[in-house]
């Protein structure tokens, strides 16, 4: 069974444990988390995930400057990012999605809805 591998930047350790919870029900997804931007981006190009969660609002920087940062590298560039955050007012999805994220879900997280979205980049493969 091949495995994908998704990389989740967050620095509260409650949201990382739901997501970590989570993919207890997809073994065919390998997930990393990050506490950080800057450890994150050295994890991202270092292992080249195919889908980054990212928080909005992590302690060395906003998840802006993660993604500008992402999309400068070249090992990185074509990684898609989904916003991840607790943040759910239209104008910052609206900032987001035109800042260049492939998506944004919010927190907490809507269970089936992360299922969805999650099977849409991670097809089921048994």
């Amino acid at each position: 069974m091949p495995d994908y591998r998704l990389l989740y930047i967050e620095d509260n350790p409650v949201n990382t444990l739901v997501v970590e919870e989570l993919m207890n029900r997809r073994p065919d997804i390998v997930l990393h988390c990050c506490e950080d931007g800057a450890s994150g981006l050295t994890e991202a190009e270092a292992w080249r995930p195919q889908l980054v969660l990212l928080d909005m609002q992590l302690p060395d920087m906003d998840g802006f400057a993660v993604l500008q940062r992402l999309r400068a590298m070249e090992a990185t560039r074509a990684i898609p990012c989904i916003a991840l955050s607790a943040n759910a007012m239209p104008d910052d999805v609206e900032a987001a999605l035109k800042g260049g994220f492939d998506a944004y879900w919010t927190k907490p997280i809507d269970f089936k809805a992360f299922y969805a979205g999650l099977e849409a980049h991670f097809p089921p493969t048994a």
